[in-house]
């Protein structure tokens, strides 16, 4: 669908940012006279930020008054940076107000603060999911499809993450997965330790870790190899191309979760914003009656900035 059929049919169109001789990152849509800017860039009026990672680009919008996120992406944010985030925070779950545009929000278990966006004309903003179910009916979803391809079909193996733990090293995602991993953790009864840009965001959240003695230390998975540290060595992840053992935990859904988000939320139109969705992800959702749009199909805009 074309950018101009969504503003004739849904009451907003997305377009993407012409920037020198490419674009900007992601998506930006226009209701009304007001332009929000998802996970992108600066841009004139607002910037919508999912959640902390920095493919989502919340760290270029650190001195941005007019960026959005919840109390927690923009504490991550500053843990990450070491700058204060200069917007606008909220918690998950309340409805903000733009002028005359009501955006409710809603948790989506990708990581903490991470947020889905729901404004009131129906248009369904999600970031990065791991947990659709408490998402609202649209008619609009524009989503992310990470797992997007029907060979990414798994499970979360924290039962084994638990068994497996003690006097371990475990490589996983610094930003997000690792804080999950150490709530997972020392709610089972373990003493976890970390390296330090770990240790520090878990200590933005309140989550209880040491620097060096633990029953678990936490690293990132490009760490493993150069820990001076013994114990058995897991990469915590969804994806097959490390060297060490994996324990499958992911913050995605995987393909089966995506299609079945698509239903829960039971839109008529789906817009993939980020990730890799496969033609067979768009022929399998086209034949369940969903519209289906790519990112690359919006309407390229070189945009003037507002006086």
């Amino acid at each position: 669908m074309h950018s101009l059929d969504f503003a004739e049919f849904f009451g907003f169109f997305p377009y993407r940012r012409l920037r020198g001789r490419g674009v900007s990152p992601h998506f930006s849509m226009r209701i009304g006279d007001v332009d929000f800017h998802i996970d992108s860039s600066k841009g004139d009026d607002f910037n919508l930020i999912t959640h902390a990672h920095s493919d989502h680009h919340g760290q270029k919008n650190m001195d941005n008054p007019n960026a959005v996120a919840s109390h927690e992406t923009a504490a991550i944010l500053s843990a990450s940076t070491g700058k204060a985030f200069s917007g606008r925070t909220f918690s998950v779950g309340k409805t903000l107000r733009f002028g005359e545009v009501k955006v409710k929000t809603y948790h989506t278990g990708h990581m903490h603060g991470s947020t889905a966006f729901y404004f009131d004309n129906g248009v369904l903003v999600t970031g990065d999911v791991k947990d659709y179910r408490g998402l609202p009916k649209c008619s609009v979803l524009i989503a992310e499809a990470t797992y997007g391809s029907p060979e990414h079909i798994f499970e979360d193996e924290v039962e084994r993450l638990v068994e497996e733990a003690p006097n371990s090293v475990l490589g996983a995602y610094p930003v997000g997965k690792a804080q999950r991993v150490a709530e997972i953790l020392t709610n089972a009864g373990y003493s976890v330790a970390a390296c330090n840009k770990i240790s520090r965001i878990c200590m933005c959240l309140g989550i209880e870790v040491d620097a060096d003695d633990g029953e678990v230390f936490l690293v990132p998975p490009r760490e493993l190899p150069y820990v001076r540290r013994s114990g058995r060595r897991y990469v915590l992840t969804a994806q097959n191309f490390y060297s060490f053992p994996r324990i499958v935990l992911s913050d995605h859904l995987d393909y089966e979760g995506i299609l079945r988000m698509v239903e829960h939320c039971n839109p008529e139109h789906v817009i993939f914003y980020h990730g890799n969705p496969s033609e067979c992800l768009i022929q399998e959702l086209e034949s369940m009656g969903y519209e289906v749009t790519l990112l690359h199909e919006l309407e390229k805009v070189k945009v003037r900035r507002k006086s």
